[in-house]
């Protein structure tokens, strides 16, 4: 299962995979800065990466079940390892 499948149901028009890029933009955008926010305010990193990662998936959990969020998370140690979640990561 790929990030896609919780993005759109079947293949997407192009038109509708840029709106799907620029909203996930959006929401990085708005989550950074709610992040730096309470960085700011003194929560500890590790709290709140908890708490950010029980509200992802609990949200995902309830769009689109138990089993299909497992599949999708079962991806997450690879992807972690290959670096897709680095962000100061430098790619040749």
């Amino acid at each position: 299962m790929s990030d896609q499948t919780f993005t759109s149901q079947g293949s997407a028009p192009e038109k509708d995979m840029r709106e799907i890029d620029k909203q996930k933009q959006q929401a990085l955008c708005i989550l950074g800065d709610l992040w730096d926010q309470a960085s700011d305010d003194g929560l500890n990193i590790d709290c709140l990466s908890h708490a950010a990662l029980f509200q992802a998936l609990s949200s995902l959990v309830l769009a689109y079940g138990e089993e299909s969020v497992a599949e999708f998370c079962s991806d997450l140690p690879s992807r972690i390892l290959c670096g897709d979640y680095t962000l100061d990561r430098c790619i040749q």
